[in-house]
C-alpha cells in the first residue's frame, strides 16, 4: 500500500514522523523476530528522485533507500532488539551486552548544512544511549553513500568529531 503525504517542510515534524516510522519498524521487528539486522539484510544506500519513507519490510522488499528510511529502520531495529543489534565495533557494544539491553532508545534526528531560514540539504542520522554516554550512527555511510562504506567504528569517530547535534 503506499500512502502520500504532502507536508510544508517543518523540521520538528518531519523528525516527528520518521521517529513514528522508527517504531513502526520496532514493532515489525518484534512481531518477525526472523527478519534479518539492516546491516545483515543487503539493503544499500540509493538516492531518490522522489521522496518516499519505506517501512522494514518494504525497504527489505525494494533493496536500497535513502538516508530517512535507512535511519528509521537503524532506530526501530536498536528500539526492538537492543543489545542484539550492536555489533563490536557499534558504540556501547560491550556496556549494552553486559546490561543485556533488550530495548535501546535509539532516536532518527536531522543534520543539514545550511543557515538559519535557508533552504539545504537534510541528512537523517541515528542517535542512541547506552549508559549515560550518547553514540551515533549513519546507516547511509554504512551502506554506501560515500565513495566506500564505513564501519561502525569510523562513523562513531567522524560523528563525534563534529559538535554534539541540538537536542529536540
Amino acid at each position: 500500500m503506499e500512502i502520500r503525504l504532502h507536508l510544508a517542510f517543518r523540521e520538528t515534524a518531519a523528525v516527528s514522523l520518521l521517529n513514528w516510522l522508527a517504531r513502526e519498524n520496532a514493532r515489525q521487528l518484534r512481531k518477525d523476530p526472523s527478519l534479518p539486522g539492516l546491516y545483515a539484510s543487503g539493503v544499500e544506500y540509493e538516492r531518490e528522485t522522489d521522496e518516499t519513507w519505506s517501512d522494514y519490510i518494504n525497504l527489505l522488499a525494494q533493496g536500497w533507500e535513502d538516508c530517512d528510511a535507512l535511519a528509521a529502520a537503524r532506530a526501530g531495529e536498536l528500539l526492538a532488539r537492543g543489545c542484539k543489534a550492536l555489533g563490536p565495533k557499534d558504540g556501547g557494544y560491550a556496556l549494552a551486552r553486559a546490561r543485556k539491553l533488550t530495548s535501546i532508545p535509539a532516536e532518527v534526528f536531522l543534520r543539514t548544512r545550511t543557515g538559519p531560514k535557508r533552504p539545504g540539504l537534510y541528512h537523517c542520522l541515528v542517535r542512541y544511549p547506552v549508559g549515560g554516554r550518547m553514540y551515533f550512527d549513519d546507516p547511509s555511510a554504512r551502506l554506501g553513500m560515500l565513495s566506500r562504506r564505513l564501519d561502525a567504528e569510523e562513523v562513531q569517530q567522524r560523528l563525534h568529531l563534529q559538535s554534539t547535534p541540538p537536542q529536540e
